[in-house]
């Protein structure tokens, strides 16, 4: 279109579009209203929302739905510059009671003169009618949807604290709104939340402890207390009503206390809040666990001795008394310590004690001392082997008390094995009758007494050769052991299994065995060869019996016993 179609007042999307004008605005809902633009005429309307206001788009007639604003719009959809649209708002009234928004504990601000704000919203309305209280003063703002307030001393004891207001709109006046105060102390602060519970690494050092809690409603200021004359009580936050969070140092004399806080406004103050703090001394140890008799552990030859206690709770470290002149010392300051006895060392006590930043325990003491070792016990013998191999086992019931070893010796004859511990196994020369045995008990501090004992051995029968000059050839001629008796070895005997039997003889017959009861009454017959060793009498019963041996016309009986 020409230039002359242009109003410098408007930009260039919105020149035939015109000005948008209405009435009556505001309307009430299901009323209506008349729009009109001064532009192109051939434009259509329409309502930026349809739920607040419809338009008729043709005669722009704009209908009221429901409370709230929108904007009718009229649009030139063709010509020079279109589209080209132009808008006015409409507000819809609803006539109801305003929604009252403002402080509700007004605690803080009574007989202070300082002022608060309270406003009224309700949709269309052209004024406010609000009611006081008692000692409420309006500063301002009566007949809008603001007013400015302050607060009387007598408000606080007063019952009635409600603030009522209507709205005016074209509907008429809307119900009142009741908008209740309050004039309250502050509640009781939420439980103190500390940075940490134990306060006994911190005692006699500038490491605080942070103590916190969340904001209390009305509340202006809060006062914090801790044990006079052992804290100091520092406040990040300042003293008012952002003191939610204290520091404190603790000296070394502090003691068992609370730290408190209690909130506070121009009505007083809450009930207090408190979080003890514990100055827990560590608890006596337990019992100590280690050797009382030490002799294994005292130089020169002694290894290291272990003692150890259960950890204490709340211990930060524990402290060993060991006897002088020990050495080797690991562990000091844990719940466990190894160390050496010095050489002569006899008897003293061992001590542990626990400590934190708090103090120190209780002592815990152990007696420790040397013992001398026991003297051995009585010694079994038992027959591994006889003639010619005599094989023989030597044995204590146990070590003795406090050994560490057990030395044996011999009068005659071979230690095999076993030398040192509580069994040993010798081995005799055929030749030897009688043998002593002794034992005696070893430990890192002393010997014990001397355990002897005497072996009688039966002889092993011998074949002696020899040659008789003359014109007869070379001759055997047999030395008798015994008068050629025979010599019956049975063993053990009792039993509760069965029994071994060797017969020595310098004959070579076959040997005739048999089992008797008691009574003559014959079991068994059996047949060996001299130096031969046979089992018999698993198969017997328990009870005595007789065994009878017999070769050529030499008979020896030997009772045995069966449990």
């Amino acid at each position: 279109g020409p230039a002359s179609s242009f109003q410098t007042l408007n930009v260039l999307a919105n020149v035939n579009a015109g000005t948008v004008t209405g009435s009556p605005s505001p309307i009430c809902v299901s009323s209506t209203a008349t729009f009109s633009s001064d532009g192109v005429a051939g434009g259509t309307w329409s309502s930026s929302d349809n739920a607040i206001a419809t338009v008729n788009p043709v005669t722009g007639l704009v209908t009221a739905i429901a409370p709230g604003t929108a904007n009718i719009i009229y649009t030139i959809n063709a010509g020079c510059g279109s589209p080209a649209s132009a808008s006015a708002p409409i507000t819809v009234a609803g006539g109801a009671a305003p929604v009252v928004t403002g402080l509700n504990n007004v605690c803080s601000f009574v007989g202070t003169g300082a002022t608060v704000t309270y406003n009224a919203n309700s949709i269309g309305a052209t004024s406010y009618n609000w009611t006081l209280p008692p000692n409420v003063q309006l500063q301002g703002g009566q007949g809008t949807s603001s007013i400015t307030l302050s607060f009387l001393p007598g408000f606080t004891t007063q019952p009635n604290k409600q603030i009522r207001v209507t709205a005016t709109s074209v509907c008429g006046v809307s119900a009142q709104t009741i908008y209740y105060l309050s004039s309250q102390l502050p509640s009781k602060p939420l439980p103190v939340i500390a940075s940490t519970a134990d306060v006994c690494p911190s005692l006699g050092t500038n490491v605080p402890i942070t103590f916190t809690i969340p904001k209390v409603a009305s509340a202006s200021s809060y006062i914090w207390t801790a044990q006079s004359g052992t804290t100091v009580i520092t406040h990040p936050n300042g003293t008012g009503a952002n003191d939610t969070i204290v520091t404190v140092t603790f000296s070394s004399a502090f003691t068992t206390s609370a730290i408190t806080v209690r909130a506070v406004n121009n009505c007083g103050s809450s009930s207090v809040r408190s979080y003890n703090i514990l100055r827990n001394n560590p608890s006596t140890p337990g019992l100590i666990n280690g050797p009382t008799m030490v002799c294994p552990y005292i130089l020169p030859n002694g290894i290291p001795a272990t003692y150890s206690v259960a950890a204490v709770a709340n211990a930060s470290t524990y402290t060993w008394v060991v006897p002088q002149g020990s050495t080797a010392i690991s562990g000091q300051g844990t719940n466990s310590i190894s160390f050496t006895y010095p050489p002569g060392f006899v008897s003293g006590t061992i001590s542990v004690s626990a400590s934190n930043g708090c103090g120190n325990s209780g002592i815990r003491n152990l007696n420790i001392s040397t013992l001398s070792p026991g003297t051995p016990g009585i010694i079994d013998q038992t027959i591994t082997s006889v003639c010619p191999n005599r094989i023989y086992n030597y044995t204590l019931a146990s070590l003795p008390s406090n050994a560490a070893s057990v030395n044996w010796t011999l009068s005659v004859g071979t230690i095999l094995s076993g030398n040192g511990t509580s069994s040993i196994t010798v081995s005799f020369p055929p030749t030897v009758v009688n043998a002593v045995i002794t034992t005696q008990a070893i430990n890192n501090c002393s010997e014990s007494g001397i355990r002897t004992y005497s072996v009688a051995l039966p002889a092993c029968t011998r074949l002696i050769t020899s040659s008789i000059t003359g014109t007869a050839p070379t001759a055997t001629v047999k030395s008798k052991s015994m008068e050629d008796e025979l010599e019956v070895n049975v063993y053990p005997n009792p039993t509760t299994t069965e029994f071994k039997l060797q017969v020595l003889t310098a004959g070579k017959e076959e040997i005739s065995v048999r089992v008797l009861d008691m009574t003559g009454r014959f079991y068994k017959q059996l047949t060996v060869m001299p130096y031969q060793t046979i089992n018999l009498g698993a198969e017997l019963k328990a009870g005595a019996y007789m065994l009878e041996v017999k070769q050529g016309g030499v008979r020896k009986v030997v009772r045995v016993v069966k449990f």
